[in-house]
């Protein structure tokens, strides 16, 4: 029964962030079509990118909190459907200040699901296997961002823009479609995600793996007493460790938005991609960012003890060292795409390692959410900073400028993440 509930939490939950990328990731594959649409240039659009990652940074912190203090599975539901409200409403707009408002409400949705899973899994996988479990687990976000991107590029593609507007009689619709099929599409996942999830195995009528106590006592399962405690905030944030991960992360998630959010911008404004063609070249990055993370999550595991931060601190040179080689080679027909393979591989294993599986190591059962929330709301500081940054950047100094940017960063992640080389968590 046990191993039947953690197979059904791990696969409900995969799906649920899987599809939270749906809503996300279509922005930066429709980026290049609205910016040619409306006239606007990188470091307009920037706007509506930092307006999303702003408030997604605020909400990491925000839900986290609120993760351990109230029910995931509420403020995950809450989340989904401010999400889904939003990338409907995104398709009717016009302007870059509408188009901030609505996507940095669809920042605040979207931040509910990372705090709110990691919170849940946190309580069906004990410390000694969460590497090698998070490492498939993470995988949620690689092939979340390949379907999103496949699926955003192909409905901005002119063949089905035309089939959509002439099956609806509607004229002048083109980006809209990237937003509203993702939107239905999300709706259903989560209603299959709240059919199958569940806070804990206490929840399910079982013991966890973390507490083996009897889990059919009713103050335990309805964890009032855990949650309840205004001490967890303070015991997590009072961990040198969250504060040195969550300095890592800042500079791990600006690096990765960087490329999330603007490469398609890149490949067509500079190299001449259309637009959908770039969408799909997005595809290369989580693909490879999937062998990263599992490689990554079974090195942490089974060479070096459970300790993340040496596996983690390798990686992010590799990813300086990438990011320099693609700079060079992007316009190539093989090696640009292979240097997108290497950045993906070295940016998806350190980040898996740093918002998921140390989160719950060193924030422990009682505090996952809360540490998964701090870290991942660092790091989102970074990626909301990148926004307007690189957009600038890019306008006025060149790609060049940028590509030098992330290298930098990754060097100075992988040298603070090596002052945690010898640590190890909890569960």
């Amino acid at each position: 029964m046990a191993r039947l509930w953690r197979g059904r939490i791990f696969g409900v939950t995969w799906l649920l962030y899987a599809g939270f990328y749906l809503c996300r990731k279509n922005y930066a594959v429709a980026q290049p079509v609205i910016m040619k649409e409306f006239g606007w240039d990188e470091a307009g659009v920037g706007i509506i990118v930092t307006a999303y990652l702003t408030v997604y940074a605020i909400g990491q912190f925000l839900n986290g909190i609120l993760g351990d203090r109230f029910s995931a599975r509420r403020i995950i539901a809450a989340g989904l459907a401010l999400s889904v409200l939003a990338n409907v409403l995104f398709g009717w707009t016009a302007s870059i200040g509408v188009m901030a408002f609505l996507w940095g409400l669809n920042g605040f949705g979207q931040s509910s699901g990372w705090p709110g899973i990691v919170k849940t899994l946190s309580a069906w996988f004990g410390v000694r296997e969460r590497g090698r479990v998070m490492a498939w687990w993470s995988t949620c976000y690689q092939i979340g961002e390949v379907v999103s991107s496949a699926l955003a590029a192909w409905l901005i593609s002119p063949g089905v823009v035309a089939a959509f507007n002439g099956a609806l009689q509607a004229t002048g619709r083109a980006w809209q479609y990237a937003f509203w099929v993702p939107a239905l599409a999300l709706a259903g996942i989560g209603a299959v995600f709240f059919w199958g999830q569940r806070n804990s195995p206490e929840d399910a009528g079982i013991s966890g793996p973390a507490s083996p106590r009897p889990a059919a006592k009713p103050a335990r399962r309805r964890g009032d007493s855990v949650r309840s405690e205004p001490g967890i905030v303070l015991e997590v944030l009072g961990d040198r460790y969250i504060w040195t991960l969550g300095s890592v992360y800042f500079c791990v998630k600006f690096v990765r938005y960087a490329f999330m959010f603007w490469l398609s911008t890149y490949l067509v404004t500079v190299l001449g991609f259309r637009p959908d063609k770039a969408g799909y070249m997005n595809i290369v990055l989580p693909l490879a960012g999937f062998l990263g993370a599992v490689a990554g999550g079974y090195a942490s595991d089974y060479l070096f003890g459970s300790r993340r931060a040496p596996v983690s601190a390798v990686m992010l040179v590799g990813l300086a060292g990438a990011i320099f080689f693609y700079s060079r080679v992007a316009g190539d027909a093989w090696m640009g795409p292979l240097g997108l393979a290497l950045i993906g591989f070295m940016t998806f294993g350190p980040d898996t390692l740093v918002s998921a599986t140390s989160a719950m190591d060193f924030g422990s059962r009682r505090g996952a959410a809360t540490a998964a929330g701090f870290i991942n709301g660092c790091g989102s500081v970074g990626a909301a900073i990148q926004g307007v940054l690189v957009g600038y950047l890019a306008h006025r100094a060149g790609w060049q400028a940028v590509f030098s940017l992330l290298i930098v960063l990754s060097l100075v992640a992988a040298a603070i993440q090596a002052t945690m080389w010898n640590a190890r968590g909890k569960n």
